[in-house]
């Protein structure tokens, strides 16, 4: 098994499959969901930030009818942002 050093570039490649995931329509939603939220030790505040940035963004671009999606995918999504906006993490 290969260890990954804990850094910024891998916590920025965690925020990049989240901005790949959103609006796929594929099975990636819920595993990218899923991928960060079993590993909710690695979030900082940064990451954190930057992650409901992203998802209201969608959220509101989604509600406002600019994306198109199914509705399983948005449950995922605003699932997720409600899960982070209560995570507490360190600074």
């Amino acid at each position: 098994m290969i260890e990954l050093k804990l850094d910024y570039v891998l916590r920025d490649m965690i925020i990049s499959a989240l901005r790949y995931a959103l609006g796929r329509r594929t099975y990636i939603t819920a595993e990218t969901s899923e991928l960060i939220v079993e590993n909710r030790t690695i979030i900082d505040k940064r990451m954190q930030q930057v992650m409901l940035s992203d998802l209201q963004q969608y959220l509101k671009r989604r509600n406002e009818g600019f994306v198109t999606d199914d509705k399983c995918d948005y449950d995922i999504w605003q699932n997720l942002y409600n899960w982070l906006i209560d995570l507490e993490v360190e600074e």
